[in-house]
This record gives structure tokens, C-alpha cells and sequence, in this order.
């Protein structure tokens, strides 16, 4: 597992500098005069938009020229999403600058992809997990600096501070990833652009399966990743709309200002990281990925309950805590799921595409979360995000995943723990 501490550090910078963004976003753009359906779903629906968009790209321009290119360009355009962040100075220019941000972003493909080139089947969820921490650290260590820096010197929501501290750590982690982050994935596994994908064999009867240039392709050859992938797009649906619509439900039922909302929004990310740093590990060797899927699922259900029927603030932090917990087991879980699912040669590419479900969730919860939450009362996005959980949990009752049937190319693992040249 030689190479995660690097990769860790990289992603922790680049969620560090996300994190002090999406606390003030949605109380600027209202003050910039957006509609409650640009309130939601301007920043995180436009920013997981276009991250759709590009997470696919990225994840099989990885496969074509190693993970490490992908990851430096990505993080050298996020600069410049930042710097035009902290200037934008109207609506359009504003969701323009988020937009950018959301293409840059869908490099994680390739850095869950870099994560199982250096890890063997036994340890790949733990260390998807351990990735997986630095997205929940980084996130919980932002958003209170967001709460503290993302106002102006009259008090009133700003994001030109936070956005340029933002594009700061961009560069150090982009510095970061020249100087110390080495190359994972050897020449000879590389699939160059315009290459069939090779066949592996089926988990179901050993029959090889479809070559194929497109990761779409080996979706519907394999059932197992269609539904692993709508599971991770419900779920991931209900948790944006409880992020999107979090800032306005927290003033109006309980007077919570930016501190108050960066605080309980680094309980969340901090609960996660714990979940997937912490217990993934354990939990999966003892329960199995499904299993502790399932679980995380219905953990995410109770706490989207929790906060329909939150009566004072003790109740809140209490349904973060537990929500944190559930997401940040889900998605190393499903994410190892999916990743035994796919060979060395195509992971960049079905992790990119996986990953892009999750995107698309986040475009579906900030889109219903404002109209709902403005028109319906405030109780009315968590009881339909509990509703999406739910048939995520149906979704995935209805896979039957067999992780151990699908080896490893020859020489995979073992150059997974060794530093490799040339990208």
C-alpha cells in the first residue's frame, strides 16, 4: 500500500480548499438575487453538473497515460477555478466559475483508480477507505475556516477571501503531486485511447467477458456495476440534499449563522473520516462489502430522519454525527464493490464512471432540495432523501457481487506496492 500517504496528503489539500468554499456559496448567490432553485442548486448542482461531465474523461485519459498526469493538469486548472471564484462579481460569472471548478474536479477517478493500483484484493477497501479519509478530513477541516473567513468586512456572506486561500492550497498541492507522487500504473497496462477493452473473466461462470471501448459497455455486460452504480446515485442524491438546503434549514429553524453551520459540517466530515479511515477496514473483513453497504445505507436513513423531526440543536448534531458515520462507511464499500468488478486495465475508466453516478446524485438532491424545501416546509427534504436511501437499499439487496471471482491481471498486485517511472 506504498503510495497512499502521498496520494492521502494531495486529495486532503484539494478537499481542504473545497471545504472553505461551500459554507458561504449558497448565501452569496442569494444575495446576488438567485432563485431557491439556484439558491441549491447553483453551487453544488452546477459544480457536480459538470464534475459528471468530466469524471469519465478523466478516469480513461488515466488509463491512456498514467494516473499522475491526469491528477496534475486537474489540479492546475482548479487554480484558475478558484482565482475566478474570488472575483466573480455577478450571478452568471459566479456559476461559470463553478462550472469550471466541477471539470477540474473529476479526477477521482483517477485517484481511486491510483488507490487500488497500489493496494491487493484483501486491502482494497481499507484503502480505499484511507483515500477515501483525506475527502472527510479535509472537508471537516474546511468548512469552519469557510464559517470564520467567508464574510465580508460588513459582515455580509462573501467568497473572495475564502476562494483565494482556496486556490492557495491548489498550488501547494499541485506542487505536491510533481515533487512526490509517483507514477502507479506500469506501460504495459496502460490501454491507449481508442483501445478495446480486454476481456476478463465472468464472476458468474468464468466466461470471458466483452472487449469493449466504452465503460458503458461493460455496465451492461456485468448487471452487478448497474446496480452498484444507481445505488451510489440515490444515496448520494440524498446526502447533497441535505448539504445543499443545510445553510437555509439551520437559520430559519434554529438562527444558525456560517460559524454554526461550518462547525456542524465538520462533525459530519470528521464522523465520516472516522467511518472510513477507522472502521471500514474491520467492519469489512468481519461483514463483507454488501453487508456493511446495507448497514451504511439504513445508518444514512435514521439520520435523515433525525433531522426531519429535530426539535432543538442537540437533536442536530446528533443526526450529523450519525450521518457522518453512515456516508463515510457507504462509499469506501461500494466503491470496493465496484472496483472488483472491474480489471486493472479498465478500472480508470468504470471507477470514473462510477464515481460519476455519485456526481449525478449530487445534481438530483440540490435540484429538488430548494423548490421542495421553499414551497413544502422544512421537514420536507429529509423525509425524500430518507425515500432515496431507501431504494438505494433496494438496489443494492438486488446485486449479488463475488469479489473473489475476479483476479487480479498477472503482475497487478505485485507492482501495486512498487514505484513505478515514466508518468
Amino acid at each position: 500500500m506504498k503510495g497512499l500517504g502521498v496520494l492521502w496528503l494531495i486529495v486532503f489539500i484539494s478537499l481542504l480548499g473545497f471545504g472553505i468554499t461551500v459554507i458561504p456559496f449558497p448565501l452569496v448567490a442569494e444575495d446576488m438575487g438567485a432563485s431557491p432553485f439556484w439558491k441549491t442548486f447553483g453551487g453544488a448542482g452546477i459544480f457536480s453538473l459538470f464534475q459528471l461531465l468530466a469524471t469519465p474523461l478523466w478516469g480513461r485519459l488515466s488509463d491512456a497515460w498514467g494516473r499522475k498526469p491526469i491528477l496534475v493538469a486537474s489540479l492546475a486548472g482548479t487554480i484558475v477555478a478558484y482565482l475566478w471564484q474570488a472575483y466573480a462579481n455577478d450571478l452568471v460569472s459566479l456559476l461559470l466559475a463553478r462550472a469550471l471548478g466541477g471539470v477540474m474536479s473529476g479526477n477521482l477517478g483517477a485517484a481511486f483508480a491510483y488507490a487500488t493500483d497500489v493496494t491487493d484484493t484483501r486491502n482494497r477497501a481499507k484503502g480505499l477507505g484511507i483515500v477515501g479519509s483525506a475527502f472527510g478530513i479535509g472537508f471537516a477541516v474546511g468548512p469552519p475556516i469557510g464559517g470564520f473567513l467567508g464574510v465580508d468586512a460588513a459582515g455580509a456572506p462573501s467568497l473572495h477571501v475564502v476562494s483565494l486561500v482556496a486556490a492557495a492550497l491548489a498550488v501547494v498541492a499541485l506542487v505536491g503531486s510533481v515533487a512526490l507522487l509517483a507514477a502507479r500504473l506500469p506501460p504495459e497496462l496502460r490501454r491507449p485511447l481508442g483501445a478495446a477493452s480486454p476481456a476478463a473473466p465472468s464472476a458468474a461462470a468464468g466466461a470471458p467477458r466483452p472487449a469493449s471501448g466504452s465503460p458503458l459497455t461493460v455496465f451492461r455486460a456485468r448487471p452487478v456495476l448497474a446496480g452498484l452504480m444507481f445505488s451510489a446515485l440515490v444515496v448520494g442524491s440524498g446526502a447533497a440534499a441535505l448539504q445543499s438546503v443545510f445553510q437555509f434549514w439551520g437559520r430559519d429553524q434554529f438562527g444558525f449563522g456560517l460559524q454554526d453551520v461550518g462547525l456542524l459540517f465538520m462533525v459530519f466530515a470528521l464522523c465520516a473520516a472516522v467511518g472510513q479511515a477507522g472502521l471500514v477496514g474491520p467492519l469489512s473483513r468481519r461483514l463483507g462489502e454488501k453487508p456493511l453497504a446495507m448497514l451504511a445505507i439504513f445508518g444514512v436513513i435514521a439520520g435523515l430522519l433525525l433531522f426531519a423531526v429535530a426539535w432543538n440543536p442537540v437533536v442536530v448534531w446528533v443526526a450529523m454525527a450519525v450521518s457522518g458515520v453512515a456516508n463515510g462507511l457507504f462509499t469506501p464499500a461500494i466503491s470496493s464493490l465496484v472496483s472488483f468488478e472491474a480489471d486493472a486495465r479498465s478500472r480508470g475508466a468504470v471507477m470514473g464512471l462510477f464515481n460519476a453516478s455519485s456526481s449525478a446524485g449530487r445534481i438530483i438532491g440540490p435540484a429538488v432540495a430548494g423548490p421542495i424545501y421553499f414551497k413544502l416546509g422544512p421537514a420536507s427534504p429529509f423525509v425524500a432523501s430518507a425515500v432515496f436511501a431507501l431504494l438505494g437499499a433496494v438496489l443494492l439487496s438486488r446485486a449479488h457481487a463475488h469479489p473473489a471471482a475476479v483476479p487480479e491481471p498477472a503482475g497487478d498486485s505485485a507492482r501495486g506496492g512498487a514505484d513505478q517511472d515514466g508518468s
